[in-house]
């Protein structure tokens, strides 16, 4: 081959590898971009998945809060009807004491009036007093016993109008904790079901931007295989070239040592013919000598 064909073979080689080297910076880039990309869909996708666990952890909470407002509901108004009921037996009891304070007129308590009497009692044990006097005593405490026994009837419907009383306070405060914790749980499941709401909102909105950034993926991936494609044909066209002129320079080396070879052999000849006639060789005959001998 040619030497001008050689110089074409360097030029086309040197041509060739500056556009592998191109080719290779620009797969880099499209690789370093198609990795963004990718990590940026895989996060897209991780965010999804944990809305999604959200979202099942909030509907079982949810629902749990639903089956419980649920039971509550029932527990309350069938409490409210027993206040109701309290209520009116309430009543019942307060116009109950009320006729007995107006058909009995009692002052005293029961307890001053059992000291009334037990004074009297006792008078007539300890003090000498007459029969018509006696009489008289005996017939006031007959008098107080009644209204004793009066007092404790009223002071029983008084005790049993405070115990109602107390009752219903209960009652109306354990009425008012279960419509408490049933407003709470209401509004606790509402504020999941709001949450759960947003989230499948949000999770619609990252779906689209997984989806545009897979897109951007599949499309630098594609890019980027037909650049490695392109790199692979220049890489073998370029070792093409080099095979080329790998075998002109191996043909150059042969030659070479074929004429170093031959121009060896004639010297021989001659450093021959000199000792056969007894002529003195020189030191360019001797190394010649020992070039051909190695």
């Amino acid at each position: 081959m040619s030497s001008q064909s050689a110089k074409e073979l360097i030029e086309e080689f040197n041509k060739q590898r500056i556009e592998v080297s191109k080719l290779r910076n620009a797969l880099n880039e499209l690789d370093k971009e198609k990795e963004s990309w990718f990590k940026k869909k895989e996060e897209y996708s991780r965010k999804v998945r944990e809305s999604i666990q959200k979202i099942k952890e909030n509907k079982f909470k949810r629902d749990s809060l639903t089956q419980e407002v649920r039971e509550l509901k029932p527990k309350r108004d069938n409490a409210n009807k027993d206040i109701n009921a309290k209520l009116n037996e309430f009543d019942s009891l307060k116009k109950e004491k009320i006729a007995l304070v107006k058909s009995l007129d009692i002052k005293d308590s029961p307890s001053r009036i059992k000291n009334q009497i037990e004074k009297l009692e006792f008078k007539i044990e300890t003090d000498t007093v007459s029969f018509e006097k006696e009489k008289e005593l005996m017939k006031k405490i007959k008098e107080l016993k009644k209204v004793y026994n009066d007092a404790i009837v009223l002071d029983e419907s008084s005790k049993k109008l405070k115990d109602s009383s107390d009752e219903i306070r209960k009652m109306r405060k354990e009425a008012n904790e279960a419509h408490k914790s049933v407003q709470e749980k209401a509004k606790q499941s509402q504020a999941l079901h709001e949450e759960i709401l947003n989230l499948s909102a949000e999770i619609d909105k990252i779906k689209v931007d997984e989806e545009d950034a897979f897109k951007r993926f599949s499309e630098l991936k594609k890019k980027f295989n037909e650049t490695n494609s392109q790199l692979k044909e220049k890489l073998k066209a370029m070792n093409d070239v080099k095979e080329q002129l790998d075998k002109i320079s191996s043909e150059k080396r042969e030659k070479r040592r074929q004429e170093q070879e031959s121009f060896l052999k004639s010297k021989e000849e001659e450093v021959n013919q000199k000792i056969k006639r007894g002529e003195k060789l020189t030191t360019e005959d001797l190394l010649v000598f020992q070039k051909f001998d190695k």
